[in-house]
């Protein structure tokens, strides 16, 4: 296979992992890659000889957002726990037991001991948070408006992540004939094309869009509301949809604050020591610190540091063993007076700030099943008495 070298030597190690999640969206033409750490290049695999040039333009185009230092990424670790771990090979091993079934690319379906392990954490959530801050319990439909994402300028900083959603035209002949074909031959891509509907929804890439849509044009009471909500959300992430360490589709959970500036700061403080204080209590392996989007925009070296200048956004990440890496399974993030000048949004006749806080399910079970096993008598005390009583309708942390 043609093969080409891209040296990455002013790209600082902090931005590495992000460099390396960003290459897959750079062509369709590549078919591997790896970054080389020792040598500081990217070693990539394309198609055709005439796909390298090109290839390699895009990639030094990608390098260089990284390569901006001016702004500088300054990272904060609040709380560090470490302890020695097991190698699990969590993803083969849920996958033997049949206790996840993989159903497409970054798609899974939960069972047994990992269905139980995410029914207790959502349980614990309810109790933990929602109770303590007295959260308004929200449902939302899985899809939002195209229109809505591009107010938010959700297009300009993620447009790799969106799944769009399409209908067939409502024309008598297309939806024979898509039938007839799908019968004669079973379905392919190639039958949608130019039988597709305007396109007008996504499915929702995050968890907390719907609240401020929802709010549009209110006038909020001091000092403001607070939320609650799950739903499943999607993301194309390309070729890191490996393992459940970065699914395509997976349950995300947020409690929202929307109101009075001190009222959202304090609201989300607190519920970064009640995070804390989960995993100490679990003895879970891993950091809360500050961090970044991973915007995929020229700008990306600016708006990733103001986000760690600001303290916008921080994240309990969780060691992954076998795969050598950390997750995040809990993000707090502060969006300021964003989303309330965005719908209009008030409070004291100012715009309303906001803030959530938000965890993915799937990914808290693979870590937990990463760093324990799958023998709950060999898991921390705490964590095995509380799913134990999770089991028998008891809750332990009452």
């Amino acid at each position: 296979m043609p093969s080409i070298a891209v040296p990455i030597t002013g790209v600082d190690a902090d931005c590495r992992s992000q460099l390396e999640y960003a290459l897959t969206f750079v062509s369709e033409d590549i078919l591997s890659y790896r970054i080389n750490g020792a040598n500081s290049i990217i070693e990539v695999e394309v198609s055709t000889e005439a796909a390298c040039e090109p290839v390699s333009h895009r990639i030094r185009e990608l390098v260089r957002r990284y390569e901006k230092r001016e702004f500088g990424l300054p990272k904060a670790v609040e709380f560090k726990q470490e302890r020695d771990l097991p190698m699990i090979e969590t993803w083969s091993g849920l996958l033997e037991r049949r206790w996840v079934t993989s159903v497409g690319q970054g798609h899974v379906v939960l069972r047994g001991m990992a269905a139980e392990l995410l029914s207790l954490i959502d349980a614990k959530v309810d109790s933990v948070f929602a109770r303590f801050f007295q959260a308004e319990r929200e449902f939302y439909p899985a899809t939002i408006l195209c229109r809505t994402l591009d107010r938010i300028h959700h297009f300009t900083s993620f447009p790799e992540h969106v799944d769009f959603v399409a209908h067939l035209k409502s024309d008598l002949t297309v939806l024979n004939k898509f039938s007839a074909d799908c019968r004669e031959q079973g379905w392919s891509p190639s039958l949608n094309e130019g039988r597709m509907g305007e396109n007008d929804f996504a499915i929702c890439p995050s968890c907390c869009y719907h609240c401020y849509e929802a709010m549009e044009d209110w006038r909020l009471k001091s000092p403001g509301r607070c939320t609650t909500m799950a739903i499943p959300c999607h993301r194309y992430e390309g070729a890191n949809h490996r393992t459940m360490s970065r699914l395509r589709s997976f349950t995300q959970r947020d409690v929202v604050w929307v109101g009075h500036p001190r009222f959202v700061v304090e609201g989300r403080a607190k519920a970064e020591e009640l995070i804390v204080k989960w995993a100490k209590d679990w003895e879970l392996v891993g950091s809360f610190e500050t961090s970044n989007d991973m915007f995929f925009t020229q700008d990306y070296a600016v708006k990733a540091s103001f986000q760690r200048q600001q303290q916008a956004k921080k994240e309990l990440r969780l060691l992954i063993p076998v795969e050598k890496q950390s997750i995040s399974v809990f993000s707090s993030n502060f969006h300021g007076v964003t989303f309330g000048k965005a719908f209009n949004i008030t409070v004291g006749g100012r715009p309303a700030t906001s803030a959530c806080v938000g965890w993915g399910y799937e990914r808290w079970v693979y870590a937990i099943f990463s760093q324990f096993g799958f023998d709950i008598n060999q898991w921390p005390v705490r964590l095995r008495e509380e799913f134990e009583s999770h089991r028998t309708g008891k809750r332990h942390w009452e």
